[in-house]
Formats: C-alpha cells, sequence, structure tokens
C-alpha cells in the first residue's frame, strides 16, 4: 500500500456517478509523508519539475470515477491541478521568474510561522517538564523567581492539577489563536457573541460563558470565553493568576457593554482588531453546549 500525499483542489470536481464533491486526490509522486498539500505549497526538491496524472477516487460511492487530473509541479512548487494535459502544459509555461519570487516569498511567510509554533510547543513541553517535575505547583505563589522564566506558558501551567490539564489548556489556546487569524484572514472584521445566562444588569457577583459560533464550531469548544467579576472570582476562592487564558476577570457590574468591551480588550491584547457585535440568543446559529442541549431536547421529543 504504501504512504500517499494528499493533494487538494481550488475548486472541486464534481463524481459523475454520485454527483459529490470531490476536494482532494492522493498521490505517491513526491515524498510520501503523508502530508497535505494546496497550491502554492512547497512539496518537493527546487529542481522537481514535471506534470503527474492521477485518476479521482470518490470518497463517497467508493468508485473510480474515470476522471483524470494533472498536478503540476514547477521548481519544487505546486502550481495547480489542471483538468486536461493542455491546461496542464499552459500552467508550467505561465510560471516567471517574478510570479516565482513572490509565491517564494509567501512560503517564507509560511516557514517562519510554522517555525514560530513549533518553537512554542517545544518552549512549552520543557517549561510542563519543568514546573511539574520540580513540583512548582504545590507552591505557585513562591516559585522561587521562576515565574518569568514560564511567561509564555503560566497560564496554562499556574492553576492547573495535572499535566494533561496544561496541555488541554495550551492546545485550546493554540486553536483559538489560529482559528483568529483564519477569520481575519478570510475578511471577518465583525465578531457576533451571545450568552445564554439570564442576567440582570447592575449585578455585582456574575459570571457569563460567551459564545462565538464560528470560534466554537471550528475548535469544538463549549463556549468561547468567560467573563467573570473580581467579586465573583472571590467568593468562589480562586485566583486570577491561575485561570484559563480564555477566562477574562472584570471589575464592572454586569451590563453587555461590560461583556464586549472585555472580549474586544482580550482581541486587541493579542494583536487582533476585530469588531464585537452583541445578539440574542434568538440570533445565534447556535454552537457548542448550546446546540447539544438543543440536540438532546430534540432527541427527547422524538
Amino acid at each position: 500500500m504504501g504512504m500517499f500525499d494528499t493533494i487538494y483542489f481550488d475548486k472541486p470536481y464534481l463524481c459523475p456517478m454520485c454527483q459529490e464533491k470531490i476536494t482532494s486526490t492522493q498521490t505517491k509522486a513526491f515524498e510520501n509523508l503523508l502530508e497535505d498539500y494546496h497550491v502554492k505549497d512547497c512539496l518537493s526538491h527546487g529542481e522537481e519539475i514535471r506534470v503527474v496524472k492521477e485518476e479521482l477516487f470518490c470518497d463517497y460511492c467508493s468508485k473510480h470515477t474515470g476522471l483524470i487530473v494533472y498536478i503540476v509541479v514547477n521548481r519544487g512548487i505546486l502550481l495547480g491541478i489542471a483538468a486536461t494535459l493542455e491546461e496542464a502544459q499552459k500552467l508550467m509555461n505561465d510560471l516567471n521568474l517574478e510570479k516565482m519570487i513572490l509565491w517564494y516569498h509567501d512560503l517564507y511567510q509560511r516557514y517562519s510561522e510554522e517555525r514560530r509554533e513549533r518553537d512554542s510547543y517545544i518552549r512549552f513541553l520543557n517549561d510542563l517538564h519543568e514546573w511539574f517535575s520540580e513540583k512548582l505547583y504545590d507552591h505557585p505563589t513562591d516559585t522561587g523567581g521562576k515565574e518569568f522564566g514560564f511567561f509564555f506558558n503560566l497560564k496554562h501551567l499556574k492553576g492547573s492539577q495535572n499535566p494533561l490539564e496544561s496541555i488541554e489548556r495550551f492546545m485550546t489556546y493554540q486553536k483559538m489563536m489560529k482559528v483568529l487569524d483564519e477569520l481575519w484572514q478570510e475578511g471577518h472584521e465583525i465578531l457576533d457573541i451571545y450568552y445564554p445566562e439570564e442576567m440582570r444588569a447592575g449585578e455585582e457577583v456574575w459570571s457569563v460563558d460567551v459564545y462565538q459560533d464560528e470560534i466554537n464550531e471550528r475548535c469544538q469548544l463549549n463556549w468561547t470565553w468567560t467573563v467573570i467579576s473580581k467579586k465573583e472570582l472571590e467568593i468562589d476562592g480562586e485566583r486570577e493568576d491561575g485561570l484559563p487564558e480564555w477566562n477574562i476577570v472584570v471589575e464592572e457590574p454586569f451590563s453587555d457593554k461590560t461583556v464586549y468591551e472585555a472580549i474586544e480588550k482580550w482581541l486587541k491584547e493579542r494583536g487582533y482588531l476585530f469588531q464585537i457585535r452583541m445578539i440574542s440568543l434568538d440570533q445565534a446559529k447556535g454552537s457548542g453546549m448550546i446546540k447539544k442541549l438543543q440536540k438532546g431536547v430534540e432527541e427527547d421529543k422524538e
């Protein structure tokens, strides 16, 4: 069998048998690393210049379709996928020095982002090992001046009961940041938020779980943020510095304005310029815990 790489199409093909969309094809023509590739990705060495012919397979009806696509690679870069050999040749001929330099610039940016992501994972693993091997969780308020060394990951470590909880905090936060990047790149400038609790304006002791459907769906979260008053935190006997990154502590009494301003500030502190719009539960698509509860109610009715 061997290992296949997956090549994703910019535009899907339709299966002639079942009319479902085919969004990718698999090939053993390149590095065979079980990698996913999109147009403009670097999938081989710089001297790689060729056209690879593949027959499309439909995952929906589990049949070979008879459709042929041509994977076009020049200087190791995936230029595109063509339906005919003539189109493939045109893609190959259209690559000029200016376009190649621009694409390499994009590739270098992506490489830099992946390197930063890799470094953040390595740093987290080192911090996780030191935090729990030295049992710093036993005396989190007196770490012998070591807190600065955990600057990037302290919120993932402090307050966690065990390494697994720290890992879950770190991974959840990483996914949230990645999705926020995706939403901004896709042109989203306004994030709709809502909360299911019935709250009264002016309450001093309060907390709400805030939902943002796109983030919840893509990250598979039960909810997105928790905004909590400092008085509520004191009553619960919790420390602010032991809360996960997505918990936001405020001093003001409850109001919708307090909630969305707290989230706007949270986003701006992390370099995001989204505007926040508060919507009602009725206006929301529903995600996370809300979606699970709605599904449970529907199943009970049946």
